[in-house]
């Protein structure tokens, strides 16, 4: 991956984020395979012609700070670990690898994140199976299982005054999120799943690898406005057109020819502002570059 500097930010934060990640045949990391299967293969296939800013990684930067602390700054407890690198190969020959950030009692990972993702838990699933994951790498090498898993959120974003005035905000800057891991069988059954389907996604081109879905996509869904013809101003917008064209059936019966169906097609909002393997991949030119070329 290449790192660009357009603000011009001091050097040394540049070459902080400059880390030259090697792809091998068959190993992936578990923050990969919870990638979607487009963004996985064209992560790799294109690592060396990806781009991303140094002002995109300051979080990222600060979390590897966040990390070193912890690694660096206490005395260890018997069995206790920290920043502990491990991986593990199956028959199938395929290497999973992970860096677990803490473990004693439980399966800890430290997250720089947003207020809204905690409030409306849109990274717990993704969260648990990394936890997972990463108990399921510590069993291999150590024999014991832990079942018991923690997300550690560090709120980028987290305002005082809304913690004191909103019901469902964050009272502090930091929230603890528990996870049952379930069992060691559980997640080797998802892992070995998991590696069948990159195996036959590997023999794909990039054209024919599966589209992401429209959830990975952050799709906002496309919408149907009914509106008088003359207005720009919608009278009422539907999820569905079966909702609209009755909408716009009941409204014909008072006021003929007045009315108009308009179709708001939904937008990726993952591939337009976040995903760093667009300019690669052969549905984001097709729909949002040819379209602004014409």
């Amino acid at each position: 991956m290449k790192i660009t500097n357009s603000l011009g930010l001091p050097d040394m934060l540049q070459r902080a984020v400059e880390k030259e990640y090697v792809y091998r045949e068959k190993r992936y990391s578990i923050t990969s395979l919870l990638d979607p299967d487009r963004v996985l293969m064209l992560k790799r296939r294109h690592n060396d012609e990806i781009e991303q800013d140094v002002s995109e990684c300051i979080w990222m930067l600060f979390g590897t700070v966040t990390h070193y602390v912890l690694e660096t700054g206490i005395e260890l407890k018997e069995n206790e670990f920290v920043e502990e690198h491990l991986d593990y190969t199956f028959e199938n020959g395929y290497t999973l690898s992970g860096i677990i950030d803490h473990v004693y009692d439980f399966i800890d990972d430290y997250k720089t994140t947003s207020v809204w993702s905690v409030i409306y838990e849109s990274n717990n699933e993704h969260w648990k199976k990394q936890l997972q994951m990463g108990a399921y790498l510590h069993y291999k090498k150590h024999g014991n299982w832990i079942n018991k898993g923690r997300i550690i959120a560090i709120l980028k974003d987290w305002n005082r005054r809304d913690s004191l005035t909103k019901p469902d905000y964050p009272k502090l800057p930091v929230v603890v999120i528990g996870f049952d891991l379930g069992s060691s069988e559980e997640i080797e059954q998802w892992i070995l799943n998991r590696f069948q389907r990159i195996s036959e996604i590997e023999k794909l081109s990039d054209d024919n690898l599966p589209l992401c879905s429209e959830e990975e996509r952050f799709n906002n869904g496309t919408k149907y406005v009914v509106k008088k013809i003359k207005n720009k101003k919608a009278t009422k917008i539907h999820d569905t057109l079966e909702e609209a064209e009755q909408h716009l059936k009941n409204l014909e019966n008072k006021y003929p020819g007045i009315y108009e169906i308009v179709i708001r097609e939904g937008e990726d909002n993952k591939c337009m502002h976040y995903c760093s393997v667009c300019k690669f991949c052969p549905y984001y030119k097709e729909k949002y570059i040819k379209e602004s070329e014409k």
